[in-house]
C-alpha cells in the first residue's frame, strides 16, 4: 500500500553498462513533463530530468543495477566471494559482475557530480527513513535485475527495476545489508566524491536493495 507522497514520487532507475556500444539504458516511473527529451540510452538525459525533478524539491530515487556496496570481511578467504544478495547470479566479484561494477562505478560518479553542480542545494540520502521523513532530496538504491527477472533489452532491465521498487512501497528494501560484514559503500564514496557532504560512517553501510521477481 502506498500512500500520497509515494504514489508521486520521481523513481529512476539505471543499467549500467558501456556507453560507447550502447549498452547503457534508464528508465523512469512517471512521464517526463512536456519538452523533456527521454532518451532512454544516453546519460546525458537522465542527468537532466533528475536535475529538473531535484530543482523543483521533488523527492527523487535513483537506483542503479550494479552493486552499491560490496563486504570487507575479517577473513581474508572470504574477500571477495559473493553477497548473499548474489545467489542465484554471478557474484560481484565474478568476470561479468566485476566488469559491470567497474563501468558503473564512473557512470555513477559522473552522474552524481552532474545532479549535485545543477542542485546543490538537494540533499542526498542512502537510507529509506531519513529520505521518507523529509520527502525530498535524492536517494540512492541498488537494483538487482538477474535471472529470469531480466527483460528483452537494457531498458527492460531498468524498467523491471523501477517495478520491483514500486512494489515494495512504503518501504522498499530486500535488507540482504543486515548479513553483510564491514560493508564498503560504493554509492557514498561516489557521492562524497561528487561533492555531498556525508558522514564518514556512511562509506561504512550498507543501502537498500531491492530484487526483482523471476517471471513465473
Amino acid at each position: 500500500m502506498t500512500d500520497g507522497w509515494t504514489e508521486q514520487l520521481q523513481v529512476f532507475c539505471v543499467d549500467v553498462g558501456s556507453i560507447s556500444r550502447g549498452k547503457f539504458a534508464w528508465a523512469r516511473r512517471h512521464p517526463g513533463e512536456e519538452g523533456d527529451l527521454h532518451d532512454p540510452g544516453d546519460i546525458r538525459s537522465l542527468a537532466a530530468a533528475v536535475q529538473r525533478h531535484l530543482s523543483a524539491e521533488d523527492p527523487v530515487a535513483l537506483g542503479f543495477e550494479m552493486p552499491l556496496f560490496l563486504p570487507v570481511p575479517d577473513d581474508v578467504e572470504a574477500l571477495g566471494k559473493r553477497r548473499p544478495v548474489d545467489v542465484g547470479a554471478p557474484a560481484w566479484s565474478s568476470q561479468i559482475g566485476a566488469c559491470a561494477l567497474a563501468t558503473g562505478i564512473v557512470q555513477t560518479a559522473w552522474l552524481l557530480k552532474a545532479l549535485r553542480d545543477a542542485a546543490p542545494g538537494a540533499p542526498l540520502f542512502l537510507e529509506w527513513s531519513p529520505f521518507s521523513e523529509q520527502r525530498f532530496g535524492l536517494l540512492l538504491w541498488e537494483a538487482f535485475v538477474s535471472g529470469k527477472a531480466k527483460g528483452a533489452s537494457d531498458e527492460e532491465d531498468a524498467i523491471k527495476g523501477i517495478e520491483a521498487f514500486c512494489a515494495q512501497l512504503p518501504e522498499p528494501d530486500d535488507g540482504p545489508g543486515t548479513s553483510i560484514q564491514r560493508p564498503f559503500s560504493i554509492a557514498a564514496a561516489a557521492a562524497i566524491w561528487a561533492g555531498w557532504d556525508l558522514p564518514t560512517q556512511d562509506l561504512r553501510e550498507a543501502g537498500i536493495v531491492v530484487r526483482a521477481k523471476e517471471a513465473t
